[in-house]
């Protein structure tokens, strides 16, 4: 079997597959250059290198070398002071107490598998081969290993960085990134994702700026400000044209993705641990890894760029137990009752759980000891025994005797000032010295830098998880970080908080999991305040935003798909008017909305379930039906144009195909719209559900189909009407023939 790995006698390196080949090169000075990165090529070791090497007026040569200068030349892990004065990979202090490193070649070794990365989640491996490229600082005795992982089946580059100090004296990282890529001078646009609470993954697209852009977070969490992602295109690029180069980090806390012009028009992308308000000591004989990055590249557009990225999550970091696995419906308890939950109100909201065909309870937020409010008790993981006197254990038994799922809601990174755990160890938050500490929605962030604070976490959840009864965990977290910093760790090591933080986290989270694998945990951080690819290592669906409203989340929804498969998302019908925004919508959108999400329920209180129990009984059977159908499936994102919303996902068997269109302010006269709808079968004819109509794959996508007109006047039975006034929705069903 040829390999996908080659390296040639000369240590030029090609990484190639049927998705993209990757190649770098040793120069004579022992600098790693980067060659190309692009469609796949026949002989890689082969490909031309296109810079030159020519005379730069007022360059800085490279420690004295003719004709090479740093400052244009296309690098693999470029650092600073040797004439590149371009943002680096790594920056740090050494001995001598100035910040020059020297990287250059060492040596070089591949593996048939994927190394694991200490203390941080990674993709799994499998029809892989990893080459790890040792690079050294002789004067500081520095080593970084380059890990760089090529699959056979996947477009995807996962890359990550490991620094061992070789000498005898302590070395200080400052900034460390996991990739570096040099693309060479041409129009690029950028892609990325930015948004606040209830307005998540609103996408951005702006030409690459002279100088340095950048997207990261200094608050703890990988955030709803800006999703660690970022795609940098050829100017024009389609959804199904186009050069496209995406990144993104399987890491959870502070991040930095940047793309940097610089003077010669090269194109620089970075990604890793945000630089700001990092430090790490680096002993003699210790090691640091950062995180992983991932890196995708197509000539197809950002639609094929999207299929990379959901085939791989699914296949490389969803937990396995849940990969292919159809989400249970639920109805959850928040926005029916808040905190005003006792365990009667819990088996009412059962019955009508029941009654309208969901398959799972979610106990949210209140149910723990004097949890009436947002202002207590965080931290004391024991049921409320006014409201609960038989307990967890025996309402979870209650509930599944009903032959419902059980879930409940716990919020573990977190704990109330005004609780028993904050009263008995006011040492356990973040904070700093001589300062108040600032309050997030009345809570405090626990130190899970600290190894005690994770094991009681541990064993105060795993109490509950243990009685066997336990069916779904909903894990929130509802604020971000400030005054940074430990009481479990030296003055000289408190820029090490943030990071140690995420280890701690990622700690418990493999303890839970791994003693409860069957237990489906779903990711919530007020929403997407940290939606990415390290949490769905632990958790594969996650509560992409607390705007419920279908409208406002029909944006969300189509930012967040140019990286996370709909597999991972979750969905439920709110009630209305909304309580994020007061809008006023149907059922039927309420639904459609999410119906792409695997995960789809309900929050409702129990008076809105019983008047509306047919329309709400008829809802949930098509999700439970359609719930095997939501797993693995190609999505396509066909229309987004401000008013309206079009979009297509074709099951994973390819035998069946839904489009939803929605239509959200109503107008006079509006034009005929049609869906030219992609991926299918050219060649074989598709039914429509709805009416038996049968269509031609190649016309459906050649021609498209007729979309429902909005009008408030139905004036002929053979055309098809959207529902009166805005917000309407629509979904087509079409299944394959033959």
């Amino acid at each position: 079997m040829a390999r996908m790995i080659n390296v040639s006698d000369n240590k030029t390196f090609a990484l190639s597959n049927d998705f993209f080949s990757y190649v770098f090169c040793v120069t004579e000075e022992g600098i790693l250059q980067h060659v190309y990165y692009g469609p796949p090529l026949k002989n890689p070791l082969e490909v031309e290198i296109h810079h030159l090497r020519t005379q730069r007026e007022a360059a800085s040569v490279f420690q004295g070398g003719q004709y090479f200068s740093l400052s244009d030349t296309p690098q693999e892990f470029p650092s600073f002071g040797t004439s590149d004065y371009r943002f680096p990979a790594v920056h740090g202090r050494n001995h001598d107490g100035n910040t020059v490193f020297s990287l250059l070649y060492k040596s070089y070794k591949v593996k048939d598998v994927k190394p694991l990365l200490k203390k941080l989640p990674a993709s799994r491996g499998g029809d892989c081969e990893t080459l790890i490229v040792t690079l050294s600082d002789p004067l500081h005795l520095l080593d970084v290993e380059l890990y760089y992982t090529i699959y056979k089946h996947h477009g995807v580059l996962t890359r990550s960085a490991k620094f061992k100090n070789r000498g005898e004296q302590e070395l200080q990282l400052q900034h460390a990134f996991s990739s570096s890529i040099d693309l060479p001078p041409a129009e690029y646009e950028v892609l990325h994702l930015h948004g606040t609470w209830a307005r998540e993954f609103n996408e951005e697209r702006i030409d690459v700026p002279k100088g340095r852009f950048v997207v990261d977070s200094a608050r703890g969490t990988s955030s709803a400000a800006h999703n660690p992602f970022m795609a940098i295109m050829h100017k024009g690029t389609t959804e199904d044209l186009g050069h496209v180069y995406a990144s993104t980090l399987m890491y959870s806390g502070n991040f930095a993705l940047s793309v940097e012009k610089g003077e010669f028009e090269d194109v620089r992308m970075l990604a890793g641990i945000n630089p700001f308000n990092f430090h790490w000591r680096l002993k003699p004989g210790k090691t640091f890894c950062t995180p992983e990055a991932l890196h995708v590249f197509t000539d197809k557009g950002l639609g094929r760029m999207s299929h990379i990225w959901h085939n791989f999550i699914r296949k490389k970091i969803t937990p396995e137990r849940f990969a292919n696995v159809p989400r249970p419906t639920y109805l959850n308890t928040w926005e029916a009752a808040y905190f005003d939950i006792d365990q009667d109100k819990v088996m009412d909201l059962a019955h009508q759980a029941k009654s309208v065909g969901v398959d799972m309870l979610v106990l949210d937020d209140g149910w723990f000891e004097g949890r009436r409010d947002d202002t207590s008790s965080l931290g004391d993981w024991r049921a409320d025994r006014e409201r609960f006197a038989d307990g967890i254990p025996a309402l979870a038994a209650k509930v599944k005797a009903e032959g419902l799922k059980f879930g409940i809601w716990f919020e573990p990174e977190m704990v109330n000032p005004k609780s028993q755990l904050f009263q008995d160890h006011p040492d356990w938050i973040l904070h700093v010295p001589g300062r108040t500490p600032s309050l997030g929605r009345n809570q405090l962030t626990l130190d899970l830098s600290r190894e005690e604070v994770v094991d009681y976490l541990f064993e105060q959840i795993d109490i509950i998880l243990s009685c066997g009864d336990i069916d779904y965990v909903k894990w929130d977290m509802n604020r971000n970080m400030t005054e940074v910093g430990s009481a479990g760790l030296p003055k000289n090591r408190q820029r090490e908080v943030s990071h140690r933080y995420m280890l701690g986290l990622y700690s418990l989270l493999k303890r839970l999991t791994c003693k409860h694998p069957n237990i489906l945990f779903e990711n919530c951080a007020s929403g997407g305040n940290r939606f990415d690819l390290g949490m769905l290592n632990y958790m594969p669906q996650g509560w992409i935003s607390d705007m419920s409203d279908p409208i406002g989340r029909l944006q969300i929804i189509n930012g967040a798909s140019y990286l996370y498969p709909t597999d991972t998302m979750a969905a439920y019908i709110g009630p209305s008017p909304n309580h994020q925004n007061g809008r006023v919508t149907s059922l039927q959108t309420r639904f459609l909305a999410g119906f792409f999400c695997a995960a789809r329920g309900l929050s409702l209180n129990e008076a809105d379930v019983v008047e509306h129990k047919d329309e709400l009984f008829k809802y949930i059977e098509m999700a439970r039906h359609s719930a095997e159908d939501m797993i693995g499936g190609r999505f396509h994102r066909l229309i987004n144009n401000g008013n309206e919303v079009c979009w297509q996902l074709t099951t994973a068997d390819e035998k069946t195909v839904y489009l939803l269109y929605f239509h959200i302010l109503s107008a006079p006269n509006l034009p005929f719209r049609r869906a030219y709808m992609m991926g299918l079968d050219p060649k074989s004819e598709y039914l429509m559900v709805e009416d038996g109509t049968s269509y031609n794959g190649d016309a459906l996508m050649s021609s498209g189909l007729a979309l429902p007109y909005v009008t408030t006047g139905h004036v002929k039975d053979n055309i098809r009407y959207m529902d009166k006034g805005d917000f309407s929705s629509y979904l087509f069903i079409f299944k394959k023939e033959g």
